[in-house]
């Protein structure tokens, strides 16, 4: 019996040790979860190890005048890194003192007592760590930081880590801006269920996939937030980089039309405007400037791609439309006379001529030279029966659809079908005739003109000529014809009578030229919102092209929003013709086009040694390297070969650029801690200041391209 209850004593001390044993794990569990998790899952995520993306550097964005005029590059900028615990004692107490004052030198926000303070506990708190000394530095501040005391011992004694990331650069500013475009990705938020996202905008948002080249890895410990050491591991693979894109931009063609655009919106203190400028025969776009006023201080900005997305009813620049259908049905003929009384009613609307009282009576051709609305009273008397044969003719002239350009959001065309009795009224035919009840692109505007001056056949807008990595090419983009003929010959060459007509005796007169003829339309209409058009708020335009005779540039002009005047020939005429007049005299257009003996071998510019050797390379061109091992070389072609000679690189004084792109030009005077101005495009003919003259850092330097 004894033996029985000792037993039982038994069981029950090993229940009640097994029931505190669980009540204990079931604690340890208990404090894990809630009271040591979150420092446990801190402690994890410190000392994770794991492959992290490096970017690829973007390719580069060229415009046309030259394949090194660089409209967006990628440029290096530096991350530095100290790891403290690789600096030996000795080393570290003997020098902290003076690199502390070199980098209180170089980075003022902290004192020399704070930099030293500062390094000395990192040091002592965290035994694996990398202290971030300063990030995107520029390759000349790396080259001084690399002098400093303790630093000058390198990465394996004296700590300093230096990782490379890319940084976009657009060379020429906002010339361009919106169309250049950016391509950035927006980080998600899973706590709110917002998933990651990307902003594309322009060509580097549509040609991203081509740009952004292949992002290589790494293999990297966390040190300290989000800041990563880099560890050695056959694991990383270096990126590959991004290809680049050869527009049909010419930088100096864009900046006499942004100039020019710019001047008439504060002359007419207007809101905002746009102009595009287009190779007649190819559809390639020369250049597109968009600016909009800021509210706040009055600056102009390319906020927004207004020939590109913006639709609106284009006002009289549309009569050219209305005429191109009425030809092509046969309803009229440009001798035609009609009666212009200077008002006309459509039940419960009267339309009237700028001019009171009218022009009397006299031929069609006269009433489109002179703008008149008596083109609401044609189309309404044609059509009025059978107003879906109007539409159906402006659909002919390609009017409905989208051009499908290589840019992101182009506006949608918003054209009435009267099979619908929504939204046509009694009013709309006479509307729709005069450029109301009717919304198109500045650049679906264009596309019609310039189909005109291309004898009817319409050309698609195109802003890219090719895609090409390493100088092979990857993608070609060939001038694309959207429609052969949007007319009959017979009614191209009236048509083109009219538009020469418009500027020799009609409404455009101002914008005569001298050695050339300029053929177009003005255009002037109100703007409305909400529904009810604002007598107070004007959109002013010009559509053409130059020289009239044989049309190699077409060109729109769009203004909203002017103050000081409201007719389309003052307010964008004047800018059409500046653009056309500059373009002649300066011979950007090459009116009078000469073809040139080529050598045997490609001329070459001064540059990097290596990346040119790349190129020539590539393009199988022999090289007679002279150069030696240096950087840097001068370039010279001959018969059978590209020369490359020594160009010596010295520290303190300015090295010559001359001779050397863009590209090439600002990595090397960038890394010499200069500011740069650049002027032109091409190839560097000058520089401010001279060959071997003593520079200082941030001091200004102004180079002057030419092609």
């Amino acid at each position: 019996m004894s033996n029985n209850k000792e037993n039982i004593v038994r069981v029950y001390i090993v229940y009640v040790a097994m029931l505190a044993f669980g009540f204990l794990i079931l604690f340890q569990i208990f404090k894990v979860q809630l009271i040591d998790g979150g420092e446990l899952k801190r402690e994890a995520k410190h000392r994770t190890v794991t492959l992290r993306k490096i970017r690829a550097p973007r390719g580069n964005i060229f415009a046309d005048n030259n394949p090194r005029t660089t409209l967006a590059l990628s440029v290096p900028r530096y991350n530095v890194y100290m790891d403290l615990m690789t600096v030996k004692e000795k080393l570290f107490e003997s020098s902290l003192p003076a690199l502390s004052d070199s980098l209180s030198k170089m980075f003022s926000y902290k004192t020399a007592r704070e930099w030293e303070r500062t390094l000395r506990y990192e040091r002592e708190v965290d035994s694996n760590q990398y202290f971030k000394i300063k990030t995107r530095l520029r390759n000349a501040d790396l080259r001084r930081l690399k002098t400093f005391p303790i630093f000058e011992k390198g990465k394996n004694r004296g700590g300093l880590i230096v990782l490379r990331e890319m940084r976009r650069v657009k060379p020429y500013g906002m010339l361009g801006f919106r169309t250049i475009g950016y391509y950035r990705e927006l980080e998600g938020d899973s706590s709110k269920g917002i998933k990651p996202d990307t902003l594309r905008v322009g060509l580097e948002g549509r040609y991203n996939d081509f740009l952004k080249g292949q992002d290589g890895e790494m293999l990297m410990k966390r040190i300290r937030g989000n800041e990563w050491k880099p560890l050695k591991s056959t694991l990383s693979r270096e990126p590959i980089a991004g290809a680049d894109l050869y527009t049909s931009i010419d930088v100096n063609i864009q900046d006499v039309a942004e100039t020019a655009l710019m001047t008439q919106l504060v002359k007419q203190d207007a809101a905002k405007g746009c102009v595009v400028l287009m190779e007649v025969e190819t559809g390639y776009v020369k250049a597109i400037a968009n600016l909009t006023k800021n509210s706040r201080d009055g600056t102009f900005f390319e906020t927004q791609n207004l020939a590109v997305g913006a639709v609106s009813e284009p006002g009289s620049t549309f009569k050219l439309a209305s005429l191109l259908v009425a030809l092509e049905d046969n309803k009229i003929r440009l001798t035609d006379t009609v009666n212009m009384t200077g008002t006309y009613k459509f039940y419960d609307r009267t339309l009237h001529d700028s001019k009171i009282g009218g022009y009397g009576k006299n031929t069609i051709q006269y009433a489109f030279e002179k703008s008149s609305n008596v083109f609401a009273k044609i189309i309404d008397d044609n059509y009025r029966t059978n107003p879906q044969e109007y539409i159906d003719g402006l659909v002919d002239l390609g009017l409905r659809d989208k051009l499908g350009i290589g840019i992101i959001g182009e506006g949608e065309p918003k054209l009435k079908n009267a099979t619908l009795k929504e939204g046509f009224s009694g009013v709309t035919l006479s509307s729709m005739a005069i450029g109301y009840e009717v919304e198109i692109t500045p650049l679906q505007t264009l596309a019609l003109y310039n189909a005109v001056a291309n004898n009817g056949k319409l050309m698609k807008p195109q802003f890219v000529k090719k895609i090409a990595r390493n100088g092979e090419v990857i993608e070609e983009f060939e001038p694309v014809v959207l429609k052969e003929r949007i007319a009959s010959e017979v009614n191209i060459n009236l048509v083109k009578d009219a538009l020469e007509g418009v500027v020799e005796r009609g409404t455009a007169k101002n914008i005569r030229a001298l050695g050339f003829k300029i053929a177009g339309k003005t255009g002037t209409a109100k703007i409305a919102k909400d529904g009810r058009y604002n007598t107070h708020n004007y959109q002013a335009s010009f559509c053409g092209y130059f020289p009239a005779d044989n049309p190699k540039y077409s060109c729109i002009v769009v203004i909203q929003g002017p103050t000081k005047n409201i007719y389309g020939a003052v307010v964008s005429g004047t800018v059409f013709k500046e653009i056309a007049d500059k373009i002649y005299a300066n011979g950007l257009g090459n009116f009078n086009k000469v073809e040139e003996q080529s050598n045997k071998m490609p001329y070459s510019k001064n540059g990097f040694r290596t990346e040119l050797g790349k190129v020539m390379k590539t393009m199988g061109i022999p090289i007679n390297d002279k150069a030696g091992d240096y950087d840097w070389v001068k370039t010279r072609t001959g018969e059978s070969s590209v020369d490359f000679f020594v160009q010596k690189i010295q520290n303190g004084v300015m090295p010559s650029v001359v001779g050397m792109g863009l590209g090439d030009a600002l990595y090397l005077l960038e890394s010499k801690g200069l500011s740069v101005e650049v002027i032109g495009s091409g190839i560097v003919k000058k520089q401010s200041v001279l060959v071997g003259q003593k520079i200082n850092k941030g001091q200004l330097v102004t180079i002057e391209l030419v092609e």
